[in-house]
């Protein structure tokens, strides 16, 4: 007599270089010696859910089946890792020990970690594993509790769980009831009203970054040691627009895959001289989105900037153009979004005081030119704005003392946000006029007299095509700030006093 072999198909999820992956997980049991086996490609992380899921399973109040027990997770030809699929594998050998009955033909969805005394826990990469899930038309889709940002960046239906017993509740007694989770229900950090002492009495900085906060173009700061350059930075941050639904959306993904429910906030990182290309554009071996990556929708800030290698500050050029990293493994590439505002800050020579007056810098021609060369032409190219930043004058540092609030900044922070407004109704959600891929003078509202001065300004300071363009945008930009359709000769004018500087001669 033939013996039943009982097989119970159930889906998770799991994350595969940076994107989601929808699991089909199939559990069997046969009689014999009792055994426990997970396969599929799957790492100790994924084959040591034997001990979490025994445990847990008992300590529901249900029995572990007897036989031989064998988890396949598909797709068996690529490799998985992390503890997402606890939840599942318990439900399924609940489901194929009949401890449990579901809806004939139903297709269930399940991801957690289980600890030993069955609580359901989230895991890193809920929003990329909840977003692959969507591919699938599920009947229930339990996730656990916690990972309700995760569920909102990724739209879904979906009823949360905090233990196994709560999971098994639902098909015990027919109590299926999703929550509809969408991105109305992930909240901003409210930044603070920002503090614009860092730029007191330096017009020109603050208008810069102004323009690049309202705009989305990038920025180079260059002046002496302790003048306000990394503050001026973070006050770039401070300034842009409340993020949209879809910034936030896409922000959560990100940080969903390094840390659970990390709350959501424009970025602002940091890179640093001594940062590997890794870290910069990310890594397959480690599963973790680089800085140009985490930094999506917000700013990317290089300090100390001639102090970087070559070679590293020439891998931001095709994120800085085209807004994207791709990243490759041998066997298969990825192309991830990397929209950020770049913000370059350091010293404009060896001592640093060559804008300082009073100051005499001890730097010869040969060695200012030497202490710059780092910086490629293709790379200063794709720099919208550069403006200089001197020392803060006694009168600025008082201000800085007392840190008092002042309106200026709530104010630059209203004109960023008419100026996104614009450019929204201009090119649609997402392209602001340093992304945008045209620069059509229809589309820009540059008359032709503002095109023949900007082409003008390019064929006498040898700007190249891309430096053309760069142009008319921050001219667009600087006509959005003002709320004006049209931009005007001043706009070109103005745009070309940032462009002009020690680097570019």
């Amino acid at each position: 007599m033939a013996v039943r072999h009982k097989v119970f198909k159930i889906f998770s999820g799991f994350v595969d270089d940076l994107e989601g992956v929808l699991a089909e997980i199939e559990i069997s049991v046969r009689p014999g010696i009792p055994t426990f086996d997970v396969i599929g490609l799957c790492d100790s992380s994924i084959k040591e859910c034997r001990g979490r899921v025994r445990a847990a399973v008992i300590s529901a109040g249900f029995l572990m089946p007897g036989g031989h027990v064998t988890v396949n997770i598909s797709p068996a030809y690529i490799k998985k890792s992390g503890t997402c699929c606890d939840l599942a594998v318990a439900l399924g050998l609940l489901f194929v020990s009949e401890q449990l009955h579901a809806p004939r033909d139903s297709l269930i969805y399940a991801e957690g970690e289980l600890s030993l005394t069955g609580d359901v826990r989230p895991t890193p990469g809920g929003s990329m594993r909840l977003r692959a899930s969507c591919a699938k038309r599920f009947d229930y889709k339990l996730i656990p509790g916690g990972e309700e940002i995760a569920a909102g960046s990724a739209c879904i239906d979906a009823m949360c769980v905090n233990t196994l017993f709560d999971a098994a509740a639902i098909f015990m007694e027919d109590d299926y009831r999703p929550q509809r989770f969408d991105p109305s229900m992930l909240s901003e950090v409210t930044p603070e009203l920002p503090d614009i002492s860092c730029v007191k009495g330096q017009e020109k900085a603050k208008r810069a970054i102004l323009i690049a906060a309202s705009g989305r173009h990038n920025l180079m700061l260059l002046g002496s040691p302790g003048c306000g350059k990394t503050m001026a930075a973070k006050l770039t941050s401070e300034i842009m627009p409340p993020l949209t639904d879809k910034e936030k959306c896409e922000i959560c993904a990100i940080n969903e895959i390094v840390s659970v429910g990390e709350e959501i906030k424009r970025p602002f990182r940091y890179i640093y001289p001594g940062i590997t290309p890794g870290r910069i554009l990310g890594s397959y071996k480690f599963q973790r989105p680089g800085e140009c990556i985490m930094a999506n929708n917000g700013i990317l800030f290089a300090d100390e900037i001639c102090e970087f290698k070559p070679q590293l500050l020439d891998l931001l050029r095709i994120p800085m153009e085209n807004g994207t990293v791709s990243i490759d493994n041998g066997e298969k590439s990825s192309v991830l979004k990397s929209s950020f505002i770049f913000i370059g800050a350091g010293n404009p020579c060896r001592c640093g005081n060559l804008f300082e007056p009073g100051k005499k810098c001890t730097c010869s021609p040969s060695v200012r030119k030497r202490y710059m060369s780092k910086l490629s032409g293709p790379f200063i190219d794709r720099i919208d704005l550069f403006t200089e930043m001197r020392a803060v004058d006694p009168k600025a540092l008082s201000e800085v003392a007392r840190n008092r609030a002042d309106p200026e900044g709530a104010k630059m922070r209203e004109l960023t946000v008419r100026a996104s407004a614009m450019q929204k109704e201009r090119f649609g959600e997402g392209v602001y006029n340093g992304n945008a891929p045209s620069v059509d003078s229809d589309i820009l509202r540059a008359p032709s007299d503002v095109v023949d001065t900007a082409v003008r300004i390019a064929t006498s300071d040898g700007y190249s095509a891309r430096g053309f363009g760069r142009l008319l945008r921050v001219g667009r930009t600087i006509a959005d700030i003002d709320g004006r359709a049209d931009m005007n000769v001043a706009d070109i004018m103005e745009a070309a006093l940032y462009r002009r500087s020690v680097i570019t001669g």
